[in-house]
């Protein structure tokens, strides 16, 4: 418990500082604020190491297609969010349009030309989803996307509903999607600042990817079974 305290006391203090300080980074290209940021968060889990004994292992990385791809990823946890700014730098994240109104936050992640989404906006917001994607792709970027749409815990034989932006990127962009299966919340729960973190290893396991051809229906029942499948078994061998 003080141990997690002492480092929910570091994130919020290295943040503010980060984000404060950092702000003038905006101002420069993309590849250097990902820099800055990367370096930002590789300090984040160091002490998230030090201080909470959470560590992590990503495997099936030769899963990663050569070319521009969508990752699906299951979401349990803000740790698979900082390992992936790691893990596909440049990378475009489908993200909540309210984190842009988060104050200097939402200023980086805009000079980062993260896409957000309105999801009061129906049929609108999913056009506006493939218009943004299409340009990152095209811009050798890869997209991140979690297909619930949010955190969910960790419920043996539960999770939420996926969504219809990755069915609409993965019929729009003829891209492969590649499923990333996980255990983080077992070690960081949803919240951010939980004080319930556990030691020990997480995973990220990249799996093979699905590539386009499937019809609607087929590709959404197949990467659901792909990622809830695997993820349960991380679930239990931990």
């Amino acid at each position: 418990m003080v141990l997690n305290i002492l480092f929910n006391f570091f994130l919020v203090i290295w943040e503010v500082l980060y984000t404060l300080i950092g702000l003038p980074i905006i101002l420069f290209p993309p590849w250097i604020i990902t820099l800055c940021l990367v370096y930002a968060i590789k300090i984040t889990l160091f002490m998230l190491s030090l201080l909470c004994g959470v560590k992590y292992e990503v495997k099936g990385l030769g899963n990663i297609p050569q070319q521009p791809c969508i990752i699906a990823s299951k979401h349990q946890s803000p740790l698979e969010t900082f390992i992936f700014i790691i893990l596909f730098r440049g990378a475009a994240f489908v993200l909540k349009r309210e984190i842009k109104l988060i104050p200097f936050i939402g200023c980086h992640l805009m000079a980062l030309k993260m896409i957000f989404i309105d999801r009061s906006d129906g049929i609108g917001s999913v056009r506006n989803i493939i218009k943004l994607a299409q340009t990152c792709i095209k811009g050798n970027r890869n997209i991140i996307i979690f297909p619930e749409g949010t955190r969910a815990a960790i419920k043996q034989g539960q999770h939420g509903k996926y969504q219809s932006g990755v069915v609409a990127l993965y019929s729009a962009l003829s891209v492969p999607v590649v499923p990333v299966a996980l255990n983080t919340g077992l070690f960081w729960p949803k919240n951010i600042l939980s004080l319930r973190r556990k030691p020990g290893k997480a995973i990220i396991e990249i799996l093979p990817p699905i590539y386009p051809g499937l019809d609607k229906k087929t590709f959404l029942v197949t990467l659901e079974k792909t990622i809830e499948e695997r993820s349960s078994r991380l679930a239990l061998k931990s």
